[in-house]
């Protein structure tokens, strides 16, 4: 048993039947629970090619400690085939191992000898993967974004059996730590997975990486760990913390040679072992334990013995919530404490003291990720504050589900809080794999998607509106906003009324006006900014470049502007004597800049639509709009 933070852990039949089969297991009783070590064998070399006759027999030439390369003596050893799973494909094969260029480096050989003392492996992992040798190294600043939203995945099917490791920001070195977000894709091919509604849901879990000097090289590489949220599953996965080799590079439950993996990896000052006068506050830490607990409710099923998927409680949901709760305990901590408010306060230059500012800054950038509405489960609240002997509740109901809409699918959440970590200073790295080492050539890896993403321009359009109808408007968005309509105002009234196209203002009717202004804002001022705005340009959490910012702006100005007049030719009469006027024209254009400009200051919908629907129920109601639709004499600022 293990009773570190009042809670007790046992071993179950099984976990005693693999500590006796494996003799050299250790036990240790961790700040989130129990953990058991196996430790079976390893070995570094390089797959020269199959035994004659032997299909399952490969030799390999092992790694050279003394020379530093593959000239170390050479071997046979076994890799079993794995049975076919229930839809007929292998999860892995050793078919293709020994020309798979990445091999080329040599893979990391995990297992142990069989009866007759043959080498037999149970799990592989490429060491090309886990070195510290970027393939590119990105700014971070200009490419950050767009190699997270589209890079990262690109061009999967094309990608199989390669590997790809990408860094944006700062090199790393031996001893750092960083949080690990993975996810995974799905299978495709004539022999892949059934798809739904057109959307590669793939699978979410947090983790941790260390750079470490490897055991045998001597050189430092990654050493990964998940915190799996795991639901049932046929393939025999348990929920719970897992060695990569364990997850991934295992033979028989595994998925490096049937999906696409990503691993990304983010660095962060706050993530280390922060204390804040005399107070840790690790973000680490405390993130493997909420995971613990919830990978323990996954193992039991609260007690119901089963753990199955819904839209509000899956693997990415529930490691949102173990995040939240993270961030709301490290939250409380601070605030119950007024001496590390008032060290804080007295020490504003220390190290720790703008470390803890940064993660408040990134709890609140967080927050506003899980909680979209700005309103928090009612489940993960009350999970947050559960003290001992208290239960859990487990969301059920498309409310919950709709509360955390932006952690429901797996590739949503992966690239939102990646973005959000890097856009607060984090230095990521991208670690990619592609069905590697996988001889089925039936089936192709397939990068999970957004919702609807096997239509790519449906799902971008889809991403662009619920990002614009949801984003959060702050004061600051709110005073970006205002300033935009007073430089706006300013310079729209007085051309208008300097080239006569305005007339004085006079407010024609109240009444008429109040009616007319809902009509006005869903047409044209709400349709009109769906169409140009929102469909047309990258959302500004896309990361777009200036120049591609400009660009897109430009010409979304200009096919507003010329809308109008092909409106007026083509369905809307009451406009051809006024949509074609050269003065229209020109505050059309001031109209379509200001709502460009407030689209990209806020990222929201509505302070266009807003800006839109007050300046044409304006001209309209009170600068002589209505008298110029109808062809009526027009007041000038001369007339008396």
């Amino acid at each position: 048993t293990c009773g570190k933070l009042g809670a007790a852990f046992r071993l179950n039949p099984a976990d005693l039947r693999t500590l006796y089969r494996h003799r050299s297991a250790q036990i240790h009783c961790t700040a989130s629970g129990l953990e058991i070590f196996r430790k079976p064998y390893v070995g570094l070399g390089r797959i020269l090619g199959p035994v004659s006759g032997e299909p399952e027999h490969f030799r390999v030439r092992h790694w050279s400690p003394s020379q530093g390369d593959f000239s170390g003596p050479e071997d046979v050893v076994r890799v079993p085939q794995q049975p076919r799973d229930r839809y007929g494909r292998w999860i892995s094969t050793p078919r293709g191992l020994s020309s798979n260029p990445v091999g080329a480096q040599g893979w990391y050989l995990y297992g142990a000898p069989d009866a007759e003392g043959l080498f037999t492996v149970q799990a592989i992992k490429p060491r090309a993967l886990h070195l510290l040798r970027p393939d590119a190294v990105l700014p971070a600043a200009r490419q950050g974004i767009p190699y997270i939203l589209r890079g990262n995945w690109a061009d999967t099917p094309r990608q199989r059996g390669r590997i790809k490791r990408v860094l944006l920001g700062e090199r790393w070195r031996l001893g750092d730590r960083a949080l690990l977000i993975h996810s995974f894709g799905g299978i495709g091919g004539p022999e892949g997975e059934r798809i739904s509604g057109f959307t590669v849901t793939g699978h979410f879990a947090f983790g941790e990486a260390r750079v470490v000097s490897d055991a045998i090289t001597g050189e430092p590489r990654f050493d990964l760990h998940y915190h799996q949220i795991y639901a049932n599953n046929p393939n025999g996965i348990v929920a719970g913390t897992q060695d990569w080799t364990a997850f991934s590079g295992d033979l028989q439950r595994g998925w490096l040679g049937s999906r696409p993996i990503s691993d990304v990896l983010i660095k962060l000052k706050p993530f280390d072992d922060l204390t804040v006068d005399g107070q840790p506050l690790s973000l680490l830490r405390e993130l493997a334990i909420q995971a613990e607990v919830l990978m323990a409710r996954y193992r039991s099923g609260d007690g119901s013995g089963v753990s199955t998927v819904t839209p509000s409680t899956s693997c990415v949901q529930d490691s949102s919530q173990a995040l939240y709760i993270t961030i709301d305990r490290l939250r409380r901590r601070a605030a119950d404490d007024p001496g590390l408010r008032r060290w804080l306060k007295a020490h504003p230059q220390e190290n720790a003291s703008q470390a803890f500012r940064q993660l408040a800054r990134l709890s609140s950038s967080l927050d506003q990720l899980l909680t979209p509405f700005g309103t928090v489960r009612p489940d993960w609240r009350h999970n947050a504050a559960v003290v001992a002997g208290e239960a859990f509740v487990r969301g059920e109901t498309g409310l919950d589900a709709l509360l955390s809409w932006r952690s429901m699918l797996p590739r949503r959440a992966h690239d939102d809080m990646a973005r959000v970590f890097l856009q607060h200073g984090a230095s990521l790295w991208f670690l990619r794999s592609n069905q590697l080492a996988g001889g089925d050539t039936t089936i192709e890896p397939l990068a999970p998607t957004l919702l609807l993403g096997q239509i790519p321009i449906l799902s971008t359009l889809l991403r662009r509106l619920s990002d614009a109808l949801f984003a959060p408007l702050g004061p600051a968005a709110l005073g970006r906003a205002l300033a935009i309509l007073a430089v706006y105002a300013a310079l729209a009234l007085p051309l208008g009324w300097r080239s006569g196209f305005l007339s004085p203002w006079r407010l024609e009717a109240l009444g008429p006006a109040l009616l007319a202004i809902p009509g006005l804002l869903l047409m044209p001022a709400l349709g009109e900014e769906l169409l140009f705005r929102v469909a047309l340009l990258p959302h500004p959490l896309e990361g777009d470049s200036l120049a591609g910012a400009v660009a897109w702006g430009a010409l979304s100005v200009g096919l507003f502007v010329l809308y109008h007049p092909v409106a007026a030719r083509c369905w809307y009469p009451p406009g051809r004597g006024v949509f074609r006027d050269g003065r229209f024209l020109s505050q059309c254009t001031l109209l379509g800049m200001a709502c460009v400009l407030a689209y990209g200051a806020t990222g929201s919908l509505w302070p266009p639509v807003l800006l839109h629907g007050l300046a044409v129920t304006l001209w309209l109601w009170g600068l002589g709009g209505r008298a110029r639709m109808q062809g009526l004499p027009q007041l000038t600022p001369r007339d008396p």
